[in-house]
């Protein structure tokens, strides 16, 4: 049964949006490749909030709602491929070099996870 999993990251207080972005594409991205090897997720998915000078454009909600810059879903075939992501990102050197990384851009203490149930997608 599919297994996914949504994170919502905030940028740390003086990073821009664009180097944010960049910073996760270009460095921390391949980072947990590298430490993940075969159990990276099938997908790793990023959704980031689109902002102009500094406001995120809200059409529903207040600015305060959305202090997260990026919405990732990550997608496992099952539980047991996203427990040994897990294994394999949170242990030793790779956990060591990931909680670095992460502490250089992103906001930690704002940082939000949660496993997502069913997915129901309606097309045209």
């Amino acid at each position: 049964m599919p297994f996914s999993v949504l994170f919502l990251a905030t940028r740390k207080a003086g990073t821009t949006p664009e180097a944010f972005k960049d910073h996760y594409e270009n460095t921390h991205i391949p980072l947990l490749k590298a430490a993940a090897g075969a159990a990276f997720p099938q997908t790793h998915t990023r959704h980031y909030i689109h902002r102009a000078e500094g406001q995120a454009h809200v059409l529903l909600g207040t600015q305060g709602d959305f202090d997260y810059d990026v919405v990732v879903e990550l997608s496992f075939p099952d539980q047991a491929a996203f427990q040994a992501y897990a294994a394999a990102t949170h242990s030793g050197d790779a956990q060591a070099k990931i909680s670095a990384d992460e502490e250089s851009f992103i906001d930690r203490s704002k940082s939000r996870a949660v496993i997502l149930g069913s997915t129901e997608v309606t097309k045209a």
